[in-house]
């Protein structure tokens, strides 16, 4: 959430929009403050809450400002931020249209009076139903594919963890969480292909790694499969959702090798990261 200075700031400078664009904007503040209010009751600290609409996913993040847990263990910070998200699953009235909940933790501090330096570190994925989107990580890197049954909608969302890119889980470093939705319960019966498959980037540094707008290229055996453009949103802790043609995706992972270019950044993923993504498709027909 925005500090109440910048708050206000927002407020005027929605007044030069159509006023269905300020009702708009003023019911996206109003609804994030009740998201931040109760966090603040419940847990009694300072908290930022945003929310972004990137590629068409609408993604709430949960950042605690200097919280007592960030001296305390990684397994304190996980709990903290699971009970988060049963918040934002609570009281966050556009909760169905929440494609992922993103909590973790800033360090904050002010040097030589004017310069601010903030670290974001161990943030953690939800879906909208409060459930994670990865099991926390160590420093071994678990990797699974698993696909979570969602009944409601009867969908499943089937995801690859645990592929660190870079650096170190949940700290200064690039993970990668392949993800795609198919129809059914693909545990017990495997569904239909989908169209695109999801590839959510998140590099967590004290200051951003990547430019707002960067390219992305994907190269399979040597030879150029697919490019495109990714946008990151956040500053210490930045996230990219970059949809991916199934098609192309199945061609990435019958590869021996995938390089996947980032801005300036090249990955070779390994082995066993490769076999990870490989498995998804376990719960596709065909």
């Amino acid at each position: 959430m925005l500090p109440r200075h910048k708050l206000l700031a927002a407020i005027v400078v929605s007044s030069l929009f159509p006023t269905g664009c300020v009702r708009q904007v003023a019911q996206t503040l109003s609804e994030l403050m009740t998201v931040r209010n109760e966090l603040i009751k419940k847990f009694g600290e300072e908290v930022n809450v945003n929310v972004n609409d990137a590629e068409n996913r609408l993604i709430v993040t949960v950042s605690f400002i200097n919280s007592v847990l960030s001296e305390k263990t990684q397994e304190e910070r996980y709990k903290r931020a699971a009970e988060a998200a049963t918040v934002v699953k609570t009281h966050y009235a556009r909760i169905n249209n929440v494609s992922a909940i993103w909590v973790g933790f800033v360090r904050q501090e002010t040097r030589m009076i004017v310069f601010h330096y903030s670290q974001g570190f161990d943030f953690f994925p939800f879906d909208k139903e409060a459930q994670p989107l990865r099991a926390p990580e160590t420093s071994t890197v678990p990797l699974e594919t698993t696909a979570n049954y969602l009944p409601n909608e009867n969908v499943s969302n089937v995801f690859a963890y645990g592929i660190q890119l870079e650096g170190e889980p949940g700290k200064d470093g690039v993970t990668l969480l392949p993800s795609l939705k198919t129809t059914g319960d693909a545990n017990v019966k495997k569904g239909p292909a989908p169209k695109t498959v999801e590839f959510d980037f998140a590099s967590y540094a004290g200051t951003p790694r990547f430019e707002e707008t960067v390219p992305i290229v994907f190269i399979a055996d040597g030879e150029l499969l697919f490019q495109t453009t990714g946008t990151f949103h956040g500053n210490d802790a930045q996230f990219c959702y970059l949809p991916v043609p199934y098609t192309a995706f199945r061609k990435m992972i019958a590869a021996d090798q995938l390089i996947i270019v980032v801005g300036a950044k090249k990955y070779s993923l390994t082995p066993i990261q490769m076999q990870a993504m490989r498995k998804m498709v376990d719960f596709i027909k065909g």
